[in-house]
This record gives C-alpha cells, structure tokens and sequence, in this order.
C-alpha cells in the first residue's frame, strides 16, 4: 500500500508540476505578445513603419467616454483677439483653432488626453504597410456632419486637395503634406495616403487633418474658398450660431452629433483685448474661463477671495511652447549673425522671467518642448552681456561716427521698428524696458504696436524690422514649417528669413527618420545651430496657467492639459438657460 501510494502521489506530483508548468509558459508568451503589441502601438502611434490594424468601431463603441454630470449651462471663454477666419484650413492664429479645432471640425484620428498617442475618432479602423509609406483609413459607417449628411472620403479627398491647391491660402499647412504622393479613394468608407517617402508624422499628419464637408466647401475659384470666414460646418459636437463681431463668437451644442453629446449647452467665446478688463470681467462673472498674464496668475492665485470663486490652473504640457524676438534677417539691421548674438546679450531674460513675469518659466535655447527629448538640453542660454553685445555690434561695422548716440553703418542709423500686438501691456511694458537697453548700446529702438488683424497681415507680409511673439506647441514637432528656408517665400512661417543649408539638410534627414533615437540627435544639431545663429532671441518656455469658475466641475488636468468637452455643471449652479 505504501509503495502504490508513493508512486501514485509521484505520479500526481508530476502531473500538477507539468500542469503548472505549462501555465507559466502560457503567462510568459503572453506577457511577450503584450509587450510586442505595445511596441507595435508606440511605433505606429510616433510614426514607425509597423502594419497595425485596429478593430473595426461599432456604434456602441463610439470614440470619447460619455461624460458625467447634468447638462446644461455656457462656457464663456475670454479671447484676447478677434480672429481673421473661421475658416480652419486659411487660418493661422491660435485663436481660431481654439474656436473650432474639436469643436466644430474633426478628423480620423485624435490624441489621447492621457496616453498622448493617437486614437481613432472618425476612422472606424486603419492599416500601416510594413514600409510606413501606405496608411489607410476605414470610415466609421455612423459620422455624420451636423447637417445630417453621412461623412464619406469624397469629403476627405476635397479636404487634402483643399490643403494642398497653390491658391488657396493654407501655405504653412500645405507644406506638411508634402510627403504624402497622393491620396486614393478606395470605396466611399476607405482611403489610403501613400507617402512619398518615409516621414515620421506620417500617420499624425493623415490622421490629424480637418475633414470638410465637401457638399458644403465646394468650390471653382479658390479665391471664394478663401474669402469665406464665418459659418464653419463640420462634424464636431458644437455648431456654428453667430458671430457678433468685435463682441463674441457663439457655438451651440450640435444635437444632431453622432458621438457622446458634451454637457454644456453653449460656448461663447468673448472678445476682450485688454489683460485688466478680462479680470474685471471674470470677477463680475461675465466670463467663465480666461488665460492670464503671468503677474495677473501670481498675484490672484494667493488672493484667498479669488480662490474661492475660480479655480487656477498651473500645469506643463507639449503645448505650451515658446515665446520670441525674431529678427528680419532681410533688413540691413539683422542679416549679420553677430548683431542677432549682439540684441540677445542686452536683453536680461532672467531678470524679465523673475520681476516682470512673476518667475512663471523658464529661459529656452531652442524651438522644442523644453521637457521633451527633441530639445537639447546640453545648450546653455547666451548670458545678459552689455559689454560684449557693443564689442560684437562694433565687430558687425556699427559704431557711432557721427557722435549722436546712435550707432550707424553705411550712413544707416541703427534706428528700427519694434513690431508688439497693441493693448497687450506686458509687451508694451517690455518693449520700453528694451528700447531703454538698446539705448544704453546706441540703438534707437521704436515701440510698432498694431491691433492683431493688422498685426498677423503685416507679419505675413515681413513688413517689420523685428518683433515678439510665441509659437504654440505640439506632441512631436517638425521644425519645417518655421525654419526651412522653402517657408521664406509666399506665406511661409519662416518670417524673418533664416536660411542655413545645413539647416535645411538637417530638418530634412529628421523628416525621413523613423528611429526617434537617431531623428533627436539630428534636432540637437540643428537646436544647436539656431543657438549659434540667433535668428530669435528664444525667450521663455511658461507652464500653461488658466482661471476658471469654480462652478465648472469634472475639470481634469491631463497629460495634454484641459478637455472642456468634459466639463459639466451642476443643475443648481446653472447661470445660463
């Protein structure tokens, strides 16, 4: 009996341990499926050449969760400036992509707040070939525009040519897709891109582009396309109401949306260009939602009073970018690198950052996302030198030699236009702190304020000597569009006319790298030669800093910053009906 008991408790013993045995191996093949499947994603989702095929969407599965809360209520959000257009594919300021990016126009693919990676939304599902050079897209079969039509690729294609008609006025869009060779409508619901050649935005690029309906876009001259400005239709959760010009820009909540409806009734987006007269109204609950100035955000975000009534926000994301002084290299003042180095050294960026700006930030070499790995950090900021701005400036040619104060050069007095956006007092504040620096160098500096109308014309136009600005952010950047030398002409973003061959080789090798290990040492280069070259004196990278009433609840701070298509506010804080 005991020996038959032994070898049949052997027997199970073995049994179990090979049972058990089997399993791990099971978990640990599993383990390394999700693990490839996860670098598949990540590959595909930065623009790596993996085929990737997503599960067809169903209409219960509709992209976005459904969001908690009563409906009901407005956002009104505080704009600093009146946009030129509402036309997404013509315009060029921030403004108007706050306005009707997400709101109003969609697209294939969007970002996820959390995740930053890039998810289906009007795309039901999408292929990558093995050479990333083919991606092709599958339409859910249940998006519609607010007008009730069925969304189809006959309105992506009229979108891409749209984008990329010389004549029509989206030059600086246009140019992001050019590597993409051609775009084929397979059936009404299936599109393919084929790249030209690799691009590492490949997939963004595609998936990321605005779908116009085309019934509603169409047109013969181009000149009709960009002359139309107001009553965006698109598909998005919000639809154009009005436009009251100089007042305020309205959105209505698009009841016909084939997705998850956002809470809130309205979105009004309110004009007010002075920074004072935006607090005033935010404290007498006239807006509900405001960007402040950086002394506005430390000075009312320890004011105990203020907290309790509005919420603020401090976060750092992709898109808070980067503010700037660009010099027009196609002046006499600005084409000598020495010179640019020369206005960088007078300027005391720390100084500015610490007393002025109420410490919000810090000093940036280059275009890239200060924490992101695209950005060199090796680069130290040029130091606040006086002395050695006059030794560089008297290096260039430009010395005092009639003995008026002001340096000059060919008979040309060092006496420029310094091009700011009115009613903004924090540039009208620093271009008098400048203009008394440069005096100290013997340069004659004069304050050029425009409304932002006339401001944004006469930037496309290079009609300036120099001027500050700051470019927004993005997840990946592509340098192209600002600093390729192409971009110089036209309508291009390269507005103060930087042209660097090996630049240009640089920004072009990083289009065509996959490897985000070796397409960042290429950036880094690059980030170094606009260090060496200063065609900006790069100024500061500031945290995105928002007030908002404190009403609003389900306000989330993500990865990718705030979403109000989340936001909800309770039955019986309700202000608008």
């Amino acid at each position: 009996m005991n020996g038959r008991g032994g070898i049949v408790t052997f027997f199970i013993f073995l049994f179990l341990s090979i049972i058990i045995l089997l399993q791990i191996l099971s978990m640990v093949q599993s383990d390394r499926l999700y693990e490839r499947v996860n670098v598949l994603v990540e590959r595909v989702e930065s623009g790596g050449a993996i085929r990737v095929a997503q599960e067809a969407a169903t209409a219960s599965d509709l992209p976005r969760e459904e969001y908690p809360g009563d409906e009901g209520d407005w956002l009104v959000w505080r704009i600093g400036a009146e946009p030129a257009t509402l036309n997404y594919i013509t315009s060029k300021d921030l403004y108007a992509n706050w306005i009707v990016g997400g709101n109003i126009f969609e697209s294939l693919l969007e970002y996820d707040y959390d995740e930053v990676k890039l998810k289906a939304l009007l795309a039901g599902s999408y292929t990558i070939s093995d050479d990333g050079l083919e991606i092709t897209f599958r339409l859910r079969d249940d998006v519609y525009f607010s007008d009730g039509k069925q969304i189809t690729t006959d309105d992506i294609l009229f979108s891409y040519k749209t984008i990329i008609n010389p004549k029509v006025d989206a030059h600086s869009l246009a140019n992001y897709y050019y590597p993409i060779q051609e775009v084929i409508q397979i059936d009404s619901h299936m599109v393919k891109f084929i790249l030209r050649e690799p691009y590492f935005k490949g997939f963004e690029i595609a998936g990321l582009m605005p779908i116009l309906p085309k019934h509603i876009y169409e047109f013969s001259d181009p000149a009709d396309f960009n002359k139309r400005r107001s009553k965006p239709v698109g598909s998005g959760p919000y639809v154009f109401e009005k436009w009251d010009v100089g007042r305020e820009i309205v959105l209505r909540r698009n009841e016909r949306y084939w997705g998850h409806k956002p809470k809130l009734k309205r979105i009004v987006f309110r004009v007010i260009t002075n920074e004072v007269a935006a607090v005033q109204a935010l404290r007498a609950h006239e807006i509900d939602f405001m960007v402040p100035t950086s002394e506005q955000f430390v000075e009312l975000s320890k004011d105990k009073e203020f907290v309790k009534k509005f919420k603020c926000f401090y976060y750092w994301n992709p898109g808070t970018g980067y503010s700037y002084m660009g010099w027009n290299q196609n002046t006499a003042f600005f084409s000598d690198r020495r010179v640019r180095l020369a206005m960088t050294h007078l300027i005391d960026r720390e100084m500015i950052i610490k007393h002025i700006l109420g410490g919000l930030g810090r000093i940036v070499t280059g275009p890239f996302y200060i924490l992101g790995k695209q950005y060199n950090s090796s680069i130290e900021p040029w130091p606040y030198d006086p002395e050695r701005a006059k030794e560089l400036l008297d290096e260039a040619g430009w010395r005092d030699t009639d003995n008026d104060g002001i340096r000059d050069k060919g008979g040309t007095p060092f006496s420029f236009r310094f091009m700011i956006v009115s009613a903004n007092p924090v540039y009208e504040r620093l271009a008098k702190l400048f203009k008394d620096e440069m005096a100290k160098a013997g340069i004659d500096l004069h304050p050029d304020p425009y409304e932002w109308s006339v401001f944004e014309e006469r930037l496309n136009r290079r009609s300036f000597d120099a001027t500050m600005l700051a470019w927004g952010g993005v997840v990946l950047q592509d340098p192209y569009q600002i600093w390729h030398s192409s971009q110089i002409k036209g309508r291009g973003s390269n507005r103060v006319g930087f042209n660097n061959k090996e630049a240009d080789a640089l920004i072009e090798e990083a289009r065509r790298t996959l490897d985000d290990e070796k397409r960042n040492k290429l950036y880094h280069r690059f980030h170094r030669i606009l260090h060496e070259e200063q065609p900006y004196t790069f100024f500061r990278a500031r945290p995105s800093i928002r007030f908002l009433d404190r009403r609003f609840e389900n306000v989330i701070v993500h990865k990718l910053g705030l979403n109000p298509l989340e936001w909800y506010v309770p039955k019986e804080k309700q202000r608008y009906k």
